[in-house]
């Protein structure tokens, strides 16, 4: 795949009234709310219709969230089926930690595993493993931002905030190199 992935820095004051268009689709991954601004997408979930919509609106409180497509979820839609992808932005909020190790997550190739500590050590904090834990955790686009490529250092799986049959599912996929189709 080739893929230009953008991180857009969202401000917390921006939040307020922000527009923000969510729709429910159906991935490899079982059902995920994919959402965006006008500027990117800023939050993927997997699971739970319940679950999703109710962490969509306490990280983006305060924002216009309504349900509805737009143009801007088919490239992240295309992306989770493993279909290629020529840009998408990210329009996501977080501390410049957060960001860091967000974009360090990134850095991991797809079919590949790393551990807590090494994302420490690529977010230049080699001391700071729980708050990467922390970090990852926090991500607000799941799978395009592979948290789900984290794993302890002991061979673990570690958490995964939507479940861990889902991240088992997501790492299978990736490490034997399966293509998606609608």
């Amino acid at each position: 795949m080739n893929n230009t992935i953008a991180i857009i820095p969202l401000n917390k004051k921006e939040i307020k009234s922000l527009p923000i268009s969510y729709f429910f689709y159906e991935t490899p991954f079982g059902l995920a709310l994919i959402a965006s601004t006008p500027k990117g997408i800023c939050y993927i979930g997997f699971g739970e219709k319940e679950l999703m919509l109710s962490d969509l609106n306490k990280r983006y409180s305060g924002a216009a969230v309504r349900e509805e497509k737009t143009d801007l979820h088919q490239p992240a839609l295309r992306f989770i089926r493993n279909e290629d992808v020529s840009e998408l932005p990210l329009h996501i909020s977080g501390t410049d930690f957060q960001i860091n190790v967000w974009k360090a997550l990134l850095e991991i190739p797809i079919g590949k595993l790393s551990s807590y500590k090494a994302i420490a050590g690529a977010a230049n904090n080699t001391k700071a493993v729980r708050a990467v834990g922390s970090a990852i955790g926090d991500n607000p686009v799941s799978y395009i931002i592979p948290c789900h490529r984290v794993i302890r250092s002991d061979g673990g799986l570690g958490g995964y905030f939507w479940g861990l049959d889902i991240k088992k599912k997501m790492i299978e996929a990736e490490t034997h190199g399966r293509v998606f189709q609608k």
